[in-house]
């Protein structure tokens, strides 16, 4: 679905990514691994757009694109940046809302917020409460649900389990595979929490010193020989 073909990325003068290659499929999970440094979440914003790569192509459905946040939003991609980013004096319902401020027309609203409450049930009882008051796992599910609320083919998430307790940060991967399953989302995750979220991707890229070192399924023992390579 989404492409990075040769790119080059970085900030002024300083290159953080060199010559990497990325194929993110349609309706499966790809985890982008790393060390610090690595280069994984400037990868994740030059894919978005948040970045324009010194060198290289970006396609999406194999059509070469100029990449903006804008365009993406349009075509059904969206991004989770690091941490829950919730609006915390607003309430539940109204941080959900606001991804839909861009709607032409809002006669479709109430269904919409129906089918998205029907996948983040668990948020029912605190709509009228404000995100603030909500636990960290329960303001990451605010964060998943007003992006779901825009039906997206694609979902970029950068370290969603970041100031997540081990119980909640389980939660939040096993969602994040179960919306899959449901809808047919892909994601592109950047993670460093990767015992738990390993076993429910299906693919993984390795970035070190802002290259491609591995990618091919998060599975076997060629996969873990290069972690431990690269994380040692």
């Amino acid at each position: 679905m989404l492409n990075l073909k040769n790119i080059d990325a970085g900030y002024g003068k300083k290159q953080v990514l060199s010559n990497v290659s990325a194929e993110f499929k349609s309706s499966a999970i790809t985890v982008v691994m790393g060390p610090n440094g690595a280069g994984k979440s400037t990868l994740l914003k030059a894919a978005f757009g948040l970045l324009k790569p010194y060198k290289g192509e970006i396609l999406f459905e194999d059509l070469p694109i100029k990449a903006t946040p804008q365009m993406f939003v349009k075509k059904g991609v969206f991004m989770g940046p690091q941490g829950r980013r919730v609006f915390q004096n607003m309430t539940v319902q109204e941080n959900i809302e606001l991804a839909t401020h861009f709607w032409k027309s809002r006669t479709d609203f109430e269904t919409a917020f129906e089918r998205v409450l029907s996948y983040f049930e668990e948020l029912k009882p605190f709509l009228k409460l404000p995100a603030g008051n909500l636990s960290g796992g329960q303001q990451q599910m605010v964060a998943l649900a007003r992006i779901f609320i825009n039906k997206p083919k694609m979902v970029l998430l950068d370290e969603p389990s970041i100031g997540l307790s081990p119980k909640l940060i389980n939660d939040t991967f096993f969602k994040i595979k179960e919306m899959k399953e449901k809808t047919g989302t892909a994601f592109v995750v950047v993670e460093h929490n990767l015992k738990t979220l390993l076993p429910l991707t299906d693919f993984a890229y390795i970035l070190k010193d802002g290259r491609v070192v591995y990618n091919g399924k998060s599975e076997g023992r060629i996969l873990e020989k290069m972690m431990q390579a690269v994380f040692e």
